[in-house]
């Protein structure tokens, strides 16, 4: 049976007698030592961005702005819900996110704070992104 979880995944039920004979190559699971390599490798240049993105928040970014971005895009609240959190109405929320957004993109442009370190090997950051 295939069921749509809420986060837009599928998830596929096995009995376990199915999955017994199986190889671990056959098996739902399996990743090869190759694919486990990009996955530590992407998780590892996430985390560095992450990093980069935290510290120019907190050296560029007001108290205001920061609180919001961090509402919005790290606990996933909509605009209503920032600006409840933060007392102001919705719009003022949507402006204060669209201020930081430019605050980053405007440092990330300047390749401000070790850019180049935390961005993947072989992407650049573009100001229209």
């Amino acid at each position: 049976m295939i069921q749509r979880s809420r986060a837009s995944r599928f998830i596929v039920y096995a009995r376990p007698e199915f999955m017994q004979f199986r190889t671990i190559q056959e098996k739902m699971w399996y990743e090869t030592p190759e694919e486990i390599e990009d996955g530590l490798r992407w998780g590892e240049e996430k985390a560095a961005l992450l990093k980069w993105v935290r510290r120019q928040m907190g050296r560029r970014l007001t108290k205001r702005e920061r609180r919001c971005i961090e509402l919005y895009f790290f606990e996933g609240l909509t605009f209503r819900e920032v600006g409840d959190r933060t007392g102001t109405n919705a719009s003022s929320a949507y402006r204060a996110i669209g201020r930081a957004i430019r605050k980053l993109h405007k440092a990330a442009a300047k390749g401000e704070g070790n850019l180049a370190k935390a961005m993947p090997k072989g992407r650049r950051f573009r100001a229209t992104d």
